[in-house]
């Protein structure tokens, strides 16, 4: 199946192994045919490498004295340790 080329309906009737069939099995098979191909775009699209995650600049905690009490600045609020995520 090429996911990036639709038979249309006209196209998908003609095939060999198709054509022969009453026209009521040629639409149930054709109906399954563009289900199978939007379930294998959609599998496609998810797939695809989406490059490198974006990082970004998170809180991480609190920087602490010795004795695990908070450092805090002349304000009176801790001083904060961040990274990238």
């Amino acid at each position: 199946m090429d996911i990036f080329n639709e038979l249309s309906w006209p196209q998908f009737k003609s095939l060999n192994e198709i054509r022969n069939l009453p026209l009521t099995e040629q639409v149930s098979k054709y109906n399954q045919y563009l289900y199978e191909l939007s379930e294998a775009r959609h599998s496609w699209i998810i797939y695809q490498n989406k490059g490198p995650k974006q990082l970004t600049l998170q809180n991480i905690g609190f920087l602490l004295q010795e004795d695990l009490f908070d450092l805090l600045q002349e304000d009176g609020n801790n001083i904060i340790i961040t990274g990238y995520a």
